[in-house]
């Protein structure tokens, strides 16, 4: 059994074929859509519970503090350590010894202290081996100007120089 149709874009009335015979309207498709069986049970809208949605957003809470702590953990660089120096100088009570007038031979000035990193190595496991415990690895970057921004990323075979330590703790 054929279902009529009425022709959407004329308006004409009781079609039984796939053309309208007034404008020749494809109504094919409208004739497929109205011949499709009715659904008996419409699908039900599953319902979400208050509780549901609040432990939801709960854990997306905490795994998104569980991401920022870890960040802060994991992907921290080194600790920087800071030597402060007395701002103001300190004054002794002892007599002042004699200053010694000869005149002063000139030294030649030390030969620069080199290193060449290895694997494993890093700044300041390099500062602390050649400038004592609690030196900061910036003594190492101030010594050698070409680690500047790359202070995490040094290469193995790169040649460091070594800075006079007792210089850079002023």
């Amino acid at each position: 059994m054929k279902i009529k149709l009425n022709c959407p874009v004329c308006d004409y009335q009781e079609i039984e074929g796939d053309t309208c015979p007034n404008c020749d309207t494809d109504l094919s498709v409208i004739r497929m859509l109205k011949e499709l069986p009715q659904v008996e049970n419409p699908v039900r809208q599953v319902k979400i519970a208050k509780w549901q949605l609040g432990v939801a957003l709960l854990l997306l809470i905490i795994g998104i503090g569980l991401g920022v702590i870890g960040s802060f953990i994991f992907l921290q660089p080194q600790l920087h350590t800071l030597t402060v120096s007395s701002p103001n100088p300190v004054i002794s009570d002892r007599p002042k010894l004699p200053v010694n007038t000869a005149p002063v031979t000139a030294k030649e000035p030390p030969k620069p202290i080199t290193y060449t990193v290895k694997l494993g190595d890093h700044l300041s496991a390099i500062a602390e081996k050649f400038c004592g415990k609690g030196t900061s690895w910036q003594v190492m970057v101030k010594a050698n100007p070409q680690l500047k921004g790359r202070e995490n990323d040094i290469d193995v075979g790169d040649v460091l120089k070594i800075p006079n330590c007792k210089e850079s703790d002023r």
